[in-house]
């Protein structure tokens, strides 16, 4: 969700209750201004009439054409003139219906005689009032939302334009073109800061950066050269006829070890390069062209192991480096061929967006939570260096392909969906 978006949804959230509670207490304010402007008129009335009843000396008993004040001598008497107001509703002939009445009931202690007086005023319908209060409310409220996310989007937008500037440029930015990042200057002291920071940290992660890719291709190459040297010579020894047997056993130990050395380096700096996204220049790879091509190099190593192999390939292009595909293949189809059991089975099937690689084998000795960190080795008495599947997975994550695992029926079965 948008900034944008989150800060219009928050100041919605508050003025919704708001505006809701200033509606109650509005209607209630209105009701009680409504209710205290009936009651002075009715105290008017009764004011009225009471002057009336003051200069008349015979009883009186009559009502109002309209039945608003009703005058009626009282069988009781009176010490004091006591008032009571109350709503009640009565039956409009005109509006043929029942509308509510404010009434002033007076026990009125007159000097020849008592009486007992109605006043009765009609004032607005509840429901009216109702009406009327909730409609200009969502006029209202109408209005100031609708007023509010103009305003905000258009002003919120203009102020957060150079903060999308800024996004706009870290997005685009590659290390590897080695280009300085130029921001853009700002007015606003927040955004100002921001830059300065950013641009202190691209580079420093550039100088990083191009620290990190120096080492590698210095390591590869100066630690490649002195270990090509001590096997030539090590194959030189075991040439040789005048070494004794032992010995000759701790030189094959040793060429083996360095064999192991070069191929864990190979490896280390291949995942390093990986990482450093070292590796560009994305073109269209036939898959199809690619695994045909994998099973004509590891022939030999099928029909050592006599392997059935079983092929259903659908076209599927990827956009994707050719070297690092070639190295993905490679690391599947020769894992699953060298961690195979003699006479067992490899399936590989393309289709749907999804390569799924299958060979029959024993189960792991490792979890397979872990399968695809370094150094983790399906066998801990394999001769692998155990960083063939997390070379996988790092190109899996470097082009979001999702990489899974599972052991069904005695077969491993690795996939990968693009």
């Amino acid at each position: 969700m948008k900034l944008l978006t989150k800060t219009s949804l928050a100041y919605l959230f508050f003025a919704i209750p708001v505006m809701i509670i200033c509606s109650f207490i509005c209607f209630y304010l209105i009701q009680d201004e409504v209710i205290e402007n009936t009651d002075e008129a009715l105290m008017k009335d009764f004011v009225r009439t009471e002057n009336k009843l003051l200069k008349k000396d015979s009883v009186v008993d009559f009502t109002s054409v309209n039945g608003e004040i009703i005058v009626r001598p009282s069988q009781l008497k009176y010490s004091q003139t006591a008032t009571s107001y109350s709503d009640t509703s009565m039956w409009d002939d005109y509006e043929e219906e029942m509308l509510p009445f404010r009434v002033l009931k007076v026990k009125y202690a007159g000097e020849k005689m008592d009486y007992d007086i109605i006043v009765r005023k009609i004032y607005l319908e509840s429901e009216d009032l109702t009406d009327g209060i909730l409609t200009t409310m969502e006029i209202m409220f109408a209005c100031l939302l609708l007023g509010f996310f103009v305003i905000n989007f258009f002003v919120s937008r203009t102020l957060w334009k150079p903060f999308q500037k800024t996004l706009g440029l870290l997005g685009k930015y590659d290390l590897n073109k080695k280009e300085k990042i130029k921001f853009d200057s700002v007015s606003t002291k927040e955004f100002k800061q921001l830059n300065n920071a950013l641009n202190d940290m691209t580079e420093k992660i550039q100088r990083d950066f191009r620290n990190l890719k120096e080492f590698t291709e210095n390591a590869s190459h100066e630690i490649q050269t002195p270990l090509a040297i001590i096997r030539s010579k090590l194959e030189l020894m075991i040439q040789s006829e005048n070494i004794p047997q032992e010995q000759m056993k701790m030189i094959q130990d040793i060429y083996e070890s360095t064999n192991r050395l070069s191929k864990l380096n190979q490896s280390l700096l291949l995942l390093a390069k990986i990482e450093n996204r070292q590796f560009h220049e994305d073109q269209k790879v036939n898959l199809i062209n690619l695994i045909e091509k994998k099973f004509d190099q590891f022939e030999d190593m099928i029909a050592f192991k006599n392997l059935s192999a079983e092929k259903h390939l659908s076209p599927i292009e990827l956009k994707m480096n050719q070297e690092l595909a070639d190295i993905l293949l490679s690391n599947i189809l020769g894992n699953a061929i060298r961690h195979n059991i003699s006479g067992g089975k490899i399936t590989v099937e393309l289709k749907n967006n999804s390569l799924v690689v299958s060979n029959s084998g024993n189960p792991l000795e490792v979890s397979s939570e872990k399968l695809f960190e370094r150094f983790q080795k399906a066998s801990p008495s394999s001769e692998s260096v155990g960083l063939g599947l997390s070379i996988v997975k790092q190109i899996c994550d470097t082009y979001n392909f999702k990489l899974q695992y599972a052991y069904t029926y005695n077969m491993h079965i690795l996939s990968i969906s693009f």
